[in-house]
């Protein structure tokens, strides 16, 4: 999921797989003669995995499914053995490309998945390769949909496809995916997804129940949240992740030389985010400190705020609505390649001693930040898919904003409150979405209908989805619910014999085993 994204981002999505219990679906060359699998387009996925690409035709509003049809690619990679199902899969977002899901994670799944499970993926729609949601103003740039007034972002997005922003929703995504599995005459399919992933995921289920086999949902969206508080959660549960990467760090004080204590490290780590100008932000990271003890200034309109209070004029808004933006994208480049290859950091374990190596060349030499940028771009999103993530988060956000909630929020990082507290706050004001109104309400989440439990994963101290997403997918949903130590983004196929094993046996027999799964282990340094 992207980090706010769900921002993903995120991202940083992980593989699972399905099987059929006891049948077995029928291939595709005699199944779905219509669908012709090729080449995929350039730059889609990488080579030397067998993935093929097809193009399926949906409707672009179900409503009107007879009226103006989109374009989807599928990814496939077809087992190399006797097939046990088709599982699908999406990586999160929203907004974060699927095509090479199952490609980039060839070396890392059990190898049962390849034998037994023709892997598929569909590219949601709005990103490129699925009819791109292309929005651009009158000078020629795209405009930005988390800001201004909404008649003028619908009437630049209009202009390409009239009526299409309006359909970015995760049900249409959901029914997208169900148009795909027939259209590859499959009765019914299993899933696995990841961060948004198992938000998609549970409202395919809860649309389509009769069409699931078996689910897989790693790093669960909290439904109760979608989606402004599933933001503003996200903002502090980087806390106790980011606290345990200094302590880790620490504790290998020979060999970074970054502290022999995680506050130490944090000093260093605040000193050199500063220095690469991303000081508000650093300002904005625990331990918690009162405003005269930390480097850097706030930023305007916050500093505006605290002196003088919100006043809710169109000029202070404006400005709010782009500090807000920066908040939960992030901080795009204003961050610097320190504050983007922390957060990368925060989602899985596995690239904690490359960013401790990173950062402690950077420390020793700051020009020294390629290893920085490149962790940063690992979950980097295009323009389609911070667009598409906008239009799903602000067609469909059922929590309504608070704009009371601003001026304490700015008081309490002025007098050395709890600053992540504060931040959480202005997620919660609503400004993300400046004038954005929704357009549809959430799917209810519904286990009616499913003819197996769904396997829920959830980290204990998961950085972007907060633990209770967990628990509360699987009440939704009637899952059987595996809490994993540590606090990976994505648990599957991250080397963790004891969730690969549960969830092989899941896909196998439908019964979950264990309740409880250790972290996984950090790759050989």
């Amino acid at each position: 999921m992207m980090k706010v994204r769900l921002f993903s981002r995120a991202a940083v999505a992980l593989a699972a797989a399905c099987a059929l219990g006891g049948s077995m679906l029928p291939s595709f060359a005699g199944a779905a003669p219509g669908v012709s699998f090729g080449d995929c387009p350039a730059d889609a996925v990488a080579p030397g995995h067998g993935v093929q690409c097809a193009v399926v035709e949906v409707p672009m509003n179900y409503a009107e499914p007879d009226g103006a049809r989109i374009e989807l690619t599928v990814s496939r990679i077809a087992a190399s053995g006797q097939r046990r199902g088709a599982l699908f899969a999406n990586p999160g977002g929203p907004g974060a490309e699927g095509l090479d899901f199952w490609g980039q994670r060839t070396d890392v799944l059990p190898a049962a998945l390849a034998t037994d499970y023709d892997r598929i993926a569909v590219q949601p729609r709005g990103l490129r390769f699925a009819t791109p949601l292309d929005c651009i103003g009158p000078d020629g740039a795209p405009v930005s949909l988390g800001n201004g007034n909404r008649d003028v972002v619908k009437k630049a997005c209009d202009a390409s496809h009239p009526g299409y922003l309006d359909t970015i929703t995760t049900e249409n995504t959901a029914r997208d995916m169900d148009e795909v599995r027939a259209a590859l005459g499959l009765d019914r399919i299993s899933y696995l997804g990841t961060s948004y992933g198992t938000y998609l995921g549970a409202v395919y289920a809860s649309l389509f129940p009769d069409r699931v086999d078996r689910m897989v949902l790693d790093s669960n969206v909290n439904p109760d949240w979608v989606w402004t508080e599933e933001f503003a959660q996200q903002q502090v549960a980087g806390k106790q992740r980011l606290d345990d990467l200094f302590a880790w760090i620490a504790d290998h004080r020979a060999e970074y030389r970054l502290g022999d204590t995680a506050l130490q490290v944090y000093q260093n780590w605040v000193r050199m985010a500063v220095d690469q100008g991303g000081g508000w932000y650093a300002n904005l990271t625990p331990p918690p400190a009162s405003l005269a003890d930390l480097p850097g200034s706030l930023p305007e309109p916050l500093a505006e705020i605290a002196r003088d209070g919100y006043s809710g004029g169109i000029e202070q808004t404006g400005k709010l609505q782009n500090l807000l933006r920066a908040l939960v994208s992030g901080g795009a480049s204003a961050q610097g390649p320190l504050l983007g290859a922390t957060q990368v950091a925060t989602y899985t374990r596995t690239y904690w001693p490359a960013f401790a190596r990173a950062m402690s060349e950077a420390a020793a030499d700051p020009a020294n930040v390629q290893r920085l940028r490149t962790i940063e771009g690992a979950t980097s999103t295009g323009t389609t898919g911070r667009s598409v993530f906008a239009a799903i988060t602000c067609n469909e956000n059922a929590i309504p904003g608070r704009l009371d909630v601003i001026g304490s929020a700015i008081a309490t990082i002025a007098s050395g409150g709890n600053a992540m507290d504060a931040r959480a706050d202005l997620v919660r004001s609503g400004m993300a979405c400046g004038a954005w109104k929704p357009v549809t309400k959430p799917v209810p989440i519904s286990n009616a209908g499913l003819r197996t439990r769904p396997l829920i994963l959830q980290s204990r101290n998961d950085a972007l989805t907060k633990y209770e997403g967990g628990p509360a997918m699987a009440k939704a949903l009637n899952g059987a619910l595996v809490t994993v130590a540590g606090g990976d983004h994505g648990n599957f196929g991250r080397n963790n014999r004891a969730v690969d094993d549960a969830v092989m046996t899941y896909l196998r027999t439908g019964e979950v085993t264990i309740t409880e799964a250790p972290e996984a282990s950090l790759p050989t340094r």
